[in-house]
């Protein structure tokens, strides 16, 4: 089992994270690419570590997932707050699939924003095609509450996506055990 942390992500970090966002494989279903150059990586990486907009209506969030064992990294989460919602994502690289690491970084993520007191519901946009992600989001205790279509265009095809919600009083109550377990 891969146990994972999240710490937040830095400029610095750009030359570990730069082979696991180059393969091909992780950009199916988003219309990003891999990163053109290590510099490119590092220059997002900077404009990302201000934290959010200049007038503070965003806040964003970014972690990089790093593996207990090594501190090797093995993907990505994001947060961008905006008044009581949070918009979230994640990133985790084809090495590390099928593991367990999104799930854990995960729940990692939606702990630390509901720690948050403003932040009331998150929300997860995946396209319909991604079954891994929107099997996840399920046992994230997300709720799918529309679908998108025609959300997006990219590598030659049309995207539609679900948008799915979770709300903090259900993450708190399904996220603790119970003093029984």
């Amino acid at each position: 089992m891969n146990e994972v942390y999240l710490e937040p992500l830095r400029p610095e970090d750009a030359p570990d994270m730069f082979s696991g966002l180059s393969d091909d494989r992780a950009y199916r279903f988003i219309p990003d690419d891999p990163p053109a150059t290590l510099d490119a990586l590092r220059d997002r990486y900077v404009f990302l570590s201000s934290g959010g907009t200049q007038d503070g209506t965003e806040v964003w969030l970014n972690w990089a997932v790093r593996r207990t064992a090594d501190q090797q990294p093995v993907g990505y989460t994001q947060a961008t707050l905006t008044g009581d919602n949070a918009l979230v994502a994640y990133h985790v690289f084809p090495a590390f699939w099928r593991q367990g690491v999104a799930t854990r970084a995960m729940k990692l993520t939606l702990a630390d924003i509901f720690r948050r007191p403003q932040i009331k519901v998150a929300h997860a946009f995946v396209d319909t095609r991604n079954t891994a992600s929107i099997a996840l989001l399920r046992t994230l205790y997300f709720n799918l509450v529309r679908t998108v279509p025609d959300a997006d265009f990219f590598k030659g095809a049309t995207s539609h996506e679900y948008e799915f919600r979770l709300q903090r009083e259900a993450w708190l109550q399904k996220s603790i055990p119970s003093k029984a377990e």
